[in-house]
């Protein structure tokens, strides 16, 4: 964690040391999807994620139809500090980033500087400018914040009698804990698989197994849990982000440069989070599939959103197949077929969007 010592005052007297300025500077991309977000009307935003720069935590506030009526045409980012950021001092640079994630010249906002943080910097960009077809990729698009935090810093001798707090290793213990099972209560049979966990750690996380340990039932609960219609894999990696508390999948998960098996395993473990009531890890695996969203996994993904109440997968999904080549492309498919009879009132809204 980035600190700024505080003044220490002796009661000796001694010549005033000099002042420092400190200045701390980090970079945060955002990616957004497009057409997921577009139409929700003007006044409306998505906020990102919370990041830290400079020590601050920060936000991004994302109006896709502009920030007031009357400038649909634009799309607007407001960046917001969330903690107390009185009496700074702060650089803001902002830029649309290219297919290749190199900045754009052309389209970089001048430096900023702020000294009264109330007034959020705000940056706009036309629609069409976003559409062109350089900066859209696979229906999304990343702009780049870099902040720098200027602040006139301690007295230069203060600095010997700072020291640094270490950042948390607490989800780096709880995994430690979940791959040892050191002090495990509880075991599931998943297949083959014996796995061990612990009660408390799962039932804070999740309400169905805290219904499962602590509810009416839990005295008649003895031994191992068998766990049906679920891979080893797949509950392994649920365990993982209940024990860490991951920003993103798993990293044995996404398999790297292998896009079919990131999708089918995130498929899965949509719907083994929706099962145990993990609504995080339920998004995150939803905004893994918007990004992956292509003609062989169309239907899959169309279904499981459909099964398991994903409405703005659901609708990314049908944005996509809109174009009548597109739709017969992904007719062709094997996982149609499954969609058919699994959901056909699914069927019946393509048909109805390709009328349309």
């Amino acid at each position: 964690m980035d600190t700024w010592s505080p003044v220490v005052r002796h009661k000796k007297i001694k010549p005033i040391p000099k002042r420092t300025v400190e200045s701390r500077k980090g970079s945060y991309i955002l990616k957004v999807g497009y057409s997921l977000h577009k139409g929700i009307g003007a006044g409306s935003y998505i906020s990102s994620d919370t990041f830290t720069i400079g020590g601050y935590n920060w936000i991004i506030d994302y109006y896709p139809d502009g920030h007031k009526t009357g400038v649909e045409h634009i799309v607007v980012f407001k960046i917001r500090p969330i903690t107390n950021v009185k009496d700074l001092a702060v650089k803001f640079d902002f830029t649309l980033l290219a297919h290749d994630g190199k900045a754009s010249s052309n389209y970089k906002y001048p430096t900023k500087i702020e000294t009264n943080i109330r007034n959020h910097p705000t940056y706009y960009f036309k629609k069409e400018t976003i559409e062109a077809s350089k900066f859209l990729k696979r229906d999304s698009f990343r702009v780049r914040f870099t902040i720098e935090v200027i602040k006139e810093g301690p007295l230069e001798e203060a600095m010997h009698y700072s020291r640094e707090v270490a950042a948390s290793k607490l989800s780096q213990k709880l995994v430690s804990l979940l791959k040892t099972g050191e002090g495990a209560d509880v075991s599931f049979i998943v297949g083959e698989d014996i796995i061990h966990a612990h009660k408390c750690m799962l039932a804070a996380r999740s309400p169905v197994f805290r219904a499962q340990f602590y509810g009416p039932m839990e005295g008649k609960k003895n031994g191992s849990i068998e766990v049906k219609d679920m891979e080893a894999s797949i509950f392994k990696a649920m365990l993982h982000f209940i024990y860490s508390d991951s920003e993103s999948l798993p990293e044995f998960v996404e398999v790297e440069g292998n896009r079919p098996a990131t999708v089918a395993l995130a498929q899965h473990l949509l719907v083994a989070a929706d099962r145990y009531g993990l609504e995080r890890l339920k998004r995150i695996c939803e905004k893994k599939l918007y990004e992956f969203i292509h003609v062989d996994n169309l239907a899959t993904t169309l279904t499981l959103a459909e099964q398991h109440y994903c409405p703005k997968l659901k609708d990314a999904c049908i944005d996509f197949v809109k174009p009548p080549d597109v739709l017969g492309a992904v007719v062709l498919t094997e996982e149609f077929e499954h969609m058919i009879t699994s959901c056909p009132t699914v069927l019946k809204e393509l048909r109805q969007t390709n009328h349309n």
